[in-house]
């Protein structure tokens, strides 16, 4: 499985004053009496400048107050690059109190000025709401006009707002284009949703080798993510030869560049030996790693492990403790699982009440073990009233599910009920078929 994701629409680090390399004591542009003349004429280009070399210190001794009035002077005579900057000091706390409203303010000057930059960061607050109220047909504007202009993160963003329908109709086609214009540009995140749309033929058809050429060039800028899904597809087969050997150097490239994931397949690799030799215990190493970090692979795999004394001591309480992590994240099978530990008071206190919970939670989803397991906590009424019509409601769609031993609980349960709690039994499993869909 790729990694999957909505590309992250994070404010760009302040590129405060965009000045040219590094210094040197004969440059005009870094003379600091020169400079300041013309900023004390007026030059907003002389008073980014010069502001930029107050905030960090460069020819002259550092002042934050002195590069603030600097930049604002700048922003208040109608420079874009000053207001972008003033906006950015704002947004991130540097030199002055970190205040959002203000730093829209400053962004929407910008942005109305033709930033791109400042386009950007505001369709970034329009999208989280940040010092404006959430809109996503105002954030998708403003990247639309960032993008417009050949912004390579405004170009991310508007494919994100296709990809994901946020104040656009979501359109796959739409969302590839501006992606790859954004990693044409050498932008790794859009390089790798374009690989992702490459290898599962979203918006496009299924084209592995594109896939595979689109991961290598994000994942020549380090990128974790892209690392990952070539590990995948060398893990697979896809685009080229199965190689467990460079899956796992992938894998490994991706966990020094942070992906939690990536230490998952680690250790689904040596716990099969493919690529790496067979070492249950470094398979356990990497799945823990994988599974603190909240990689539900990784939790699932220690939950069963743990229980079953798998590779590693047999540990219930451990076993219940991933298991419990597992299940928050909406899984269904591992919710029923869950509640079986409880109801079972396996590495957990018994509650009758928490396996109910985690039942329904999975019975809803669908899972046919947890409606059969719903049903027979209601009809035996354990640790819970009695309830034959929800029993036979949850036995009935368990059955619908393909769960057959759900046959012999129904027969069990009919004649302890009367004619006009079974009919109102099927009425309500009737009702919840029409709006879910089995597993």
């Amino acid at each position: 499985m790729l990694l999957h994701g909505i590309a992250l629409l994070l404010i760009a680090s302040p590129c405060f004053a965009q000045t040219t390399g590094a210094a040197t004591s004969n440059s005009p542009l870094d003379d600091i009496t020169a400079l300041t003349a013309q900023a004390n004429q007026g030059n907003a280009d002389a008073q980014i400048k010069l502001g930029d070399a107050y905030l960090s210190g460069r020819g002259v001794a550092q002042n934050n107050a002195e590069a603030v009035r600097l930049f604002r002077a700048a922003a208040d005579n109608g420079n874009a690059e000053g207001q972008y900057v003033l906006g950015s000091l704002y947004a991130a706390g540097v030199a002055v109190g970190r205040d959002d409203a203000e730093a829209t303010k400053w962004f929407l000057k910008a942005a109305e000025n033709g930033s791109p930059k400042a386009q950007y960061n505001l369709g970034v607050r329009y999208a989280y709401g940040r010092g404006v109220s959430k809109d996503d047909k105002q954030a998708a504007a403003w990247f639309r006009k960032s993008a417009e202009q050949g912004f390579a993160p405004g170009q991310l963003g508007l494919g994100a707002g296709y990809a994901n329908g946020l104040g656009l109709p979501q359109d796959n086609a739409e969302a590839l284009k501006w992606y790859t214009k954004a990693g044409e540009q050498g932008m790794a995140e859009a390089q790798t949703r374009v690989g992702i749309m490459f290898h599962d033929g979203i918006g496009t058809s299924v084209n592995y080798s594109q896939a595979l050429s689109w991961f290598e060039k994000a994942a020549g800028q380090k990128n974790g993510d892209a690392e990952f899904n070539l590990g995948i597809m060398y893990e697979h087969g896809q685009g080229a030869e199965s190689n467990f050997a460079k899956a796992a150097e992938y894998y490994r490239l991706a966990v020094v560049h942070g992906s939690a994931p990536a230490l998952s397949n680690l250790g689904s690799l040596y716990q099969y030996g493919r690529g790496v030799p067979q070492d249950q215990q470094e398979a356990i190493k990497f799945y823990t790693r994988a599974a603190e970090k909240g990689v539900f692979n990784a939790q699932n795999y220690l939950a069963g492990a743990y229980l079953t004394g798998s590779g590693v001591q047999k540990d219930a309480v451990q076993g219940a403790k991933w298991m419990q992590a597992a299940a928050a994240h909406g899984n269904a099978e591992a919710e029923c699982n869950l509640a079986i530990l409880y109801e079972t008071e396996t590495g957990l206190p018994q509650s009758f009440n928490d396996a109910l919970l985690w039942y329904e939670k999975a019975a809803e989803q669908g899972f046919a073990k947890a409606q059969q397991n719903l049903g027979a906590l209601y009809g035996n009424g354990q640790g819970i009233p009695k309830d034959f019509v929800k029993a036979y409601k949850w036995l009935l769609l368990a059955q619908k599910s393909g769960y057959w031993d759900s046959q012999h609980a129904l027969d069990w349960l009919k004649p302890q009920m009367s004619s006009e709690q079974i009919a109102q039994a099927q009425v309500l499993a009737d009702e919840w078929a029409k709006t879910h869909v089995a597993r």
